[in-house]
C-alpha cells in the first residue's frame, strides 16, 4: 500500500456520523424541523420533550482476527419556554474497548470515537418566527442539519451520511466534535426547506475550545442546502401518508466554504502566536443527495439512495466522493430494512478506498432494534472483510 497522507488519518475522526438514534431532539424546537411547518393539523408537542439512547456493537475483522466493542450514549432535552422559542441541549458519551479493528479511511462504524465520558454537544437557544423561520444560536453539530437523510441513516459506514469531501477537508462540527454558531431554516413551501449554518472554524468536544467564536483565530465555516421533498401520491396510503417501509423522497443540494488554521498547537488548543497567512485553509465543498421510493409490492417497498460530491479548492484530505444503494423496506411482518450499497471516496496521493456495505435493521420491540452489517472495504489495494452486530435502543417522548 501506498504511504497515506497522515493528515487523512486525523482528520477522518471529523466526519464520524451516528444515525442509528437521534443524537439530538428529532422532534425540534418548536416542531419546525420535525415536519412541515404548514401542517396545522399536527398534534400539539409536549411542552418537555427528552430521549436517552444507547448503541453497543460488536466488530470483527475476519481478514486478521482483531476484534474490538464500540458502544455510545446519548441523552438529549428540550424545554419549550416564551412563545416560539425553546432551549435545546443534548450530550453523548463514547467508549470501546481497543483503537479499532481496521486501517480504513471512510470509517465502516459511524459511532466509532475516541474514549470520552461525557461531550457537550448541543446547548442553546431555538426561536420561531410565524411559520417560515426558525433560527437556533449556540453550541451544535452540523449534522443535525445535514448529512442525514433517510436513505443514508440506514448504513452504519460514515461516508453514507457525511461527505469525506466536506468533513475531512475542515475541523467542521460534526459527530462527536460540535461548534458555536449560528443556524437558519426558511420555508418558502410546505415542499422545500433552505438551510444555512456559520459555525466557529475550528469544532472540539473540548470545553475550552467550543464556546468561543474566533474567525480571525479559529476561522468561519459556512455550511448550506436546498432540500425538496415532495409528496410520492402513488406511494401514499388512502389517508395521504406514507406507510412503513417506504422511504420519503428527498433530494438535496448542498455546499460548504470557509477557512480555518491549522497545525497541530492550533488543533490541540494550545496558546500559541499568530499563525502565518500560509497555515490558514481555505476551500470549499459541494454535494447533492437523492432519497427516492422506486417499487412497492404489497408492503415492501424497494428505495433508492446515491449521493455525491467534490471539493473545491487545494484541500489536503479527500478529493471527492460518491455512494449509491439500494434497500428494501418492511422485509419482515415486524418491519425491518434490508440495504446493500457502495460508497467510495478519493484521497490526496491518489489513494482510493472502495466500502461495500450489506446491512438488515430489524425492528424487536419499539424501542429496541438488531442491525448486523458486512463491509468489505478496500483502501489502495487492500482488502479487508468486516463484520459489525448492532443493538439499538431509542428512549423518549418524542
Amino acid at each position: 500500500m501506498q504511504p497515506i497522507n497522515a493528515d487523512i488519518q486525523t482528520k477522518r475522526r471529523n466526519c464520524r456520523r451516528f444515525f442509528a438514534v437521534p443524537l439530538l431532539l428529532l422532534g425540534g424546537c418548536c416542531g419546525l424541523r420535525a415536519q412541515s411547518v404548514a401542517d396545522s393539523t399536527a398534534k400539539p408537542e409536549p411542552r418537555i420533550t427528552w430521549h436517552v439512547d444507547g448503541v453497543s456493537e460488536g466488530q470483527w475483522n475476519m481478514s486478521d482476527g482483531r476484534g474490538d466493542w464500540a458502544n455510545l450514549l446519548s441523552a438529549g432535552l428540550e424545554v419549550r419556554t416564551w412563545r416560539g422559542g425553546c432551549l435545546e441541549v443534548a450530550a453523548l458519551a463514547t467508549g470501546r474497548l481497543k483503537d479499532g479493528v481496521a486501517d480504513d479511511l471512510q470509517d465502516f462504524s459511524n459511532i466509532n470515537a475516541e474514549n470520552r465520558g461525557f461531550r457537550l454537544t448541543h446547548l442553546g437557544i431555538g426561536q420561531r418566527f410565524g411559520d417560515k423561520v426558525f433560527a437556533f444560536a449556540g453550541l451544535r453539530e452540523a449534522d443535525e442539519d445535514y448529512f442525514n437523510t433517510d436513505g443514508a441513516a440506514v448504513f452504519t459506514g460514515s461516508s453514507y451520511g457525511c461527505a469525506p469531501h466536506a468533513g475531512e477537508n475542515f475541523a467542521l462540527g460534526v459527530y462527536p466534535d460540535a461548534a458555536l454558531g449560528v443556524h437558519l431554516e426558511y420555508y418558502p413551501h410546505a415542499d422545500w426547506v433552505v438551510r444555512t449554518s456559520f459555525y466557529n472554524g475550528t469544532a472540539s468536544d473540548r470545553f475550552r475550545r467550543q464556546f468561543r467564536f474566533r474567525p480571525g483565530k479559529d476561522g468561519l465555516v459556512n455550511v448550506g442546502s436546498v432540500s425538496f421533498s415532495p409528496t410520492p401520491v402513488r406511494f401514499t396510503d388512502g389517508a395521504g401518508n406514507l406507510p412503513e417501509g417506504v422511504l420519503a423522497p428527498n433530494y438535496v443540494v448542498g455546499y460548504m466554504a470557509g477557512w480555518q488554521y491549522v497545525g497541530e498547537d492550533a488543533a490541540d488548543g494550545l496558546p500559541v502566536p499568530p499563525l502565518p497567512v500560509e497555515t490558514r485553509r481555505r476551500g470549499a465543498a459541494v454535494w447533492g443527495s437523492v432519497d427516492q421510493p422506486l417499487l412497492r409490492f404489497r408492503h415492501t417497498c424497494l428505495n433508492l439512495f446515491a449521493m455525491g460530491g467534490a471539493r473545491i479548492g487545494q484541500l489536503g484530505a479527500a478529493r471527492g466522493h460518491w455512494a449509491t444503494a439500494l434497500s428494501l423496506g418492511h422485509v419482515t411482518r415486524r418491519g425491518g430494512t434490508l440495504a446493500m450499497g457502495v460508497s467510495q471516496a478519493f484521497y490526496a496521493a491518489g489513494v482510493r478506498e472502495t466500502d461495500f456495505e450489506t446491512t438488515f435493521d430489524l425492528p424487536i420491540l419499539p424501542w429496541l432494534s438488531l442491525q448486523p452489517a458486512l463491509h468489505v472495504v478496500r483502501t489502495d489495494g487492500v482488502t479487508d472483510v468486516i463484520g459489525n452486530l448492532r443493538l439499538n435502543i431509542c428512549l423518549g417522548n418524542l
